[in-house]
This record gives structure tokens, sequence and C-alpha cells, in this order.
């Protein structure tokens, strides 16, 4: 009786291991790193050749205004000398300004955050088609064989005859990679009042543009039949 009453409790401590995010450590579920997150400063994870520092989590129940977060990290990615630093938001309530910013993407990995109430976990994997994604100004992501450089956003408007501005918009520049194979292509602001999304075909890709800003972009990429 005593052995049964011993297993139960080994299984019932292994499924608290993976319910929740009380744990104190990290754990993988099909490939992907899941840690739970406490306010303030957190500990280094690794994760391959990363080193992934949760540098600040900063959680607030009554923003100070509408434009702060409720949940907000500070992420540090190293590897080898590279150093990339970006922010996680997470907004309860969000409007055509102000929203959620996440899974961020770096290379070929993601950067998700896990929110259950006050209770925050960030989770790490690989990047992978059909996706929604964010990717940084400047910031190459890396999909199978394709590269993704999202290389510069240039504010753009226009004018009537008597000289009066119209119109305000960005033109963005984003190269594509596959092997020996490159291209750069150019796409001006999302119409938001109509909000249609726009597509980029490329070979057997096709990247729909779901969101954009000076900062960063919404993708989301397809591997289509050749």
């Amino acid at each position: 009786m005593k052995g049964f009453e011993t297993n139960v409790l080994i299984l019932l401590l292994a499924f608290i291991q993976f319910t929740g995010y009380a744990q104190s450590e990290k754990y993988m579920i099909n490939n992907s790193i899941i840690t739970p997150l406490i306010d303030g400063k957190n500990p280094s994870i690794t994760f391959e050749k990363l080193v992934i520092e949760p540098a600040n989590l900063f959680i607030q129940s009554k923003p100070r205004n509408e434009n702060s977060p409720h949940i907000q990290l500070e992420l540090n990615v190293v590897e080898n000398n590279a150093k990339y630093s970006t922010f996680l938001w997470y907004y309860k309530i969000s409007s055509d300004s102000i929203k959620t910013n996440y899974p961020k993407a770096y290379k070929n990995y993601s950067f998700d955050l896990k929110i259950k109430k006050e209770e925050v976990a960030l989770v790490i994997e690989k990047l992978d088609f059909g996706k929604t994604i964010f990717i940084d100004l400047g910031q190459k992501i890396i999909i199978g064989n394709l590269e993704i450089l999202f290389k510069d956003c240039v504010g753009e408007w226009s004018e009537d005859i008597n000289g009066n501005q119209t119109d305000a918009f960005n033109t963005y520049n984003i190269s594509l990679f596959e092997e020996n194979d490159q291209k750069t292509i150019s796409f001006i602001s999302l119409n938001k009042d109509t909000k249609k999304e726009r597509y980029i075909e490329w070979k057997n890709y096709k990247i729909l543009i779901l969101e954009d800003s000076e900062k960063e972009l919404k993708l989301k990429v397809f591997k289509t039949d050749s």
C-alpha cells in the first residue's frame, strides 16, 4: 500500500511541474522552452546557442495611462558577441494604435508570452511557417531556407498643387534571401481604414503583411507548392 501511495505522489509532483507557472524551473514541450517569470529581474536561460536574459518584468494591474502596457518584459538575447534587445508588451485592452507586440522573432527563434491572470511565462521556440510573428526594424529572421531582413522604413508624404501635405505614409523595404538568390521588395503603409492585408510572393513563398509601423512588422510566412 505504501508503494502505491509513493507512486501516486511521484505522478502528482510530475503533473504539478507542467501546470500553472508557479514552478521555478523551465521545462520543454514540443522542442520549446517554457519558463515562469517573476516581477522584476529573472535569471538567464540557455536555449541551443542563445543566452536569453529576461532582464526585467514589469506588471501593473492598473496602468498609469492608456499608452502604458499591463505587462512589459525587457528581453536581451546574446549569441557569441551579438546582442539583440527588445520589449514584449501585453495590453488587456487593445486599440488600433495600442497592440500586443509578440511573439518577437530573432534569427530562427520566437519569443512569446503566456499569461494566466497575473502569472507570466516566457515561451522560446524555433520559427515555423504559418505562425504570426513580429520582426523589429533592422533584424533578420530565418524560416526554413528563407531569410527575411526588415531593412528600413522611410517616412514620406504627398502634396497637392499648392504644396499642402495631403497624406503621410511609410515606405518599407524588406530583403529576401534563399541560398544564392536575393530580392529587395518595397511596399507602402497598409490602409488601416480598409483593414486589408498585403502579401508578397517570391519563389515558393507567400508573406502576409498583417500590420506595419516604423519599428516593427507583423508577418505570417507560408511556403507554397512549387
